[in-house]
């Protein structure tokens, strides 16, 4: 399995371990408050409630902890694994960590990952609204698509061949 841990100062990443589940859900609601929506975990956020099924058996998640205290998350997940094609879903960070270069942490995190396990592409949706997220995919070269996936709540759609390029962002 990929790395099960990395430090970054105080910051710890750790791969998801169902005993996570309580700080994982109070972290994501904590983060989808502050976007001024409403936690849905039999709805739109159900994969939330299910990491076990929807991340952990075709792909991975991550949890960010500064000690004991989970402070932000990321997952990657297979979408096709013939034409070796994955996504990176649920990049947040808590507000009030935002802007320390956390997000980036996670997210360089899971595209290691993504590249480590041979996929030969990677893809991610977002919102016009997440400038964080359009900052980090412009920082690693992605390039927008078409729509791929049937998320109602995107309303872009990115993706970057890794056979193309190395992981490593983008500097001016």
């Amino acid at each position: 399995m990929f790395s099960k841990w990395f430090n970054y100062n105080m910051m710890t990443i750790k791969t998801y371990d169902p005993a996570m589940q309580p700080a994982v859900e109070t972290c994501f609601k904590s983060c989808v408050a502050a976007l001024g929506w409403e936690y849905q975990p039999s709805g739109r956020h159900a994969d939330i409630v299910n990491i076990g099924g929807v991340y952990m058996k075709h792909g991975c998640f991550w949890c960010l902890f500064e000690d004991e205290t989970l402070i932000g998350m990321v997952a990657a997940r297979c979408l096709d694994e013939q034409s070796g094609v994955a996504e990176i879903k649920r990049l947040y960070v808590l507000p009030e960590y935002q802007g320390r270069g956390y997000g980036g942490l996670l997210f360089g995190h899971a595209l290691d990952y993504v590249k480590a396990q041979g996929y030969k592409t990677v893809r991610a949706d977002t919102r016009r609204d997440r400038a964080a997220s359009l900052y980090l995919l412009g920082k690693y070269r992605f390039r927008q698509v078409e729509k791929y996936n049937e998320n109602a709540f995107a309303e872009l759609y990115f993706e970057l061949d890794l056979a193309a390029q190395p992981v490593t962002p983008w500097a001016p």
